[in-house]
C-alpha cells in the first residue's frame, strides 16, 4: 500500500471518533437549552455571559464551532470512501459547499465577542458606553443568525443531498445511511433561524441525521486497510 492510503487510513481512523463526538454534542446542545431558557434580549444575553459564562458561551453554539470543525473532516472522509468515476462531478460539489458552508458558519458565531463585550459593560458605569455595548450585542446576534449562518446552513444541506445521492450510487455504504442522510438534508433546506418552522425542521433533521451519522460511524469502524485498495 502507498503512502497516500496509509494516510487515508489515518485520516478515516481520526474522523470516526470526530462522528462519534459530533452525535454526542447534540443532547448536550439540547439539554443546555432545556436547563437554561435562550435570552431574548442583547441585556439579557450580557447578563447570561457576566453570571454564567460558560453557559452563555454554549448557548451561542460555541460547541457547533468544534462540531463544524469535525464536519470538515466527515465530509474529506465522505469523498474519500466514495470517489469513483460515476458521480464524481456530484462528489466534488458535495465536497465544496459542505466546506464552504462550514467555513461560513465560523463567520457568523460571535460567542468570544460577546464574552468580552459583557466584561466591558460590566466594568463601567458610562450609561453612553453602555449604551453602545448594548447596541454592538444587539448587532452581534444578528449577525450570529444571519447571512452567513443562513447559507452555511442551506449549503450544508446541499452537500448532505449530493452525499447522499452518491451514496446511493454507490456500494461503500448502505442504502439505509443514504435514505436517512437524504431526508435529513431534506428537512435542513429551511434554516433553524426561519422561525417556527425553521426551529421545528431543524428539531427534525437531527433524527435522521443522528441515524446516519451512527452509521457512517459504524461503517468506518470496520474499514480495513484492504477496504482502501480501491480508493
Amino acid at each position: 500500500m502507498d503512502l497516500q492510503y496509509q494516510s487515508n487510513l489515518t485520516l478515516i481512523k481520526i474522523t470516526k471518533w470526530m462522528i462519534l463526538a459530533m452525535i454526542l454534542i447534540i443532547p448536550i446542545q439540547i439539554a443546555i437549552f432545556l436547563i437554561i431558557p435562550m435570552p431574548e434580549t442583547a441585556l439579557q444575553w450580557i447578563e447570561l455571559f457576566k453570571e454564567h459564562s460558560l453557559m452563555g458561551l454554549l448557548h451561542m453554539d460555541i460547541l457547533y464551532v468544534l462540531n463544524n470543525t469535525f464536519l470538515i473532516f466527515f465530509y474529506v472522509v465522505l469523498y474519500i470512501t466514495l470517489r469513483n468515476k460515476k458521480a464524481n462531478s456530484l462528489l466534488n460539489i458535495a465536497l465544496l459547499t459542505g466546506i464552504i458552508g462550514a467555513i461560513l458558519y465560523y463567520t457568523s458565531n460571535r460567542s468570544i465577542e460577546m464574552l468580552y463585550l459583557s466584561r466591558r459593560y460590566f466594568e463601567t458605569n458610562d450609561v453612553s458606553l453602555r449604551l453602545s455595548y448594548l447596541a454592538t450585542a444587539a448587532s452581534y446576534l444578528d449577525v450570529w443568525k444571519g447571512t452567513s449562518f443562513n447559507i452555511y446552513y442551506v449549503l450544508s444541506a446541499i452537500s448532505l443531498i449530493l452525499f447522499s445521492i452518491v451514496m446511493y450510487l454507490n456500494t461503500f455504504y448502505s442504502r439505509a445511511t443514504s435514505i436517512s442522510g437524504l431526508i435529513s438534508g431534506m428537512f435542513m433546506i429551511i434554516p433553524s433561524s426561519f422561525g417556527t418552522i425553521g426551529l421545528i425542521f431543524s428539531l427534525i433533521s437531527l433524527i435522521p441525521w443522528i441515524v446516519f451519522s451512527i452509521l457512517v460511524f459504524s461503517r468506518l469502524v470496520k474499514v480495513k486497510k484492504d477496504t482502501l485498495e480501491h480508493i
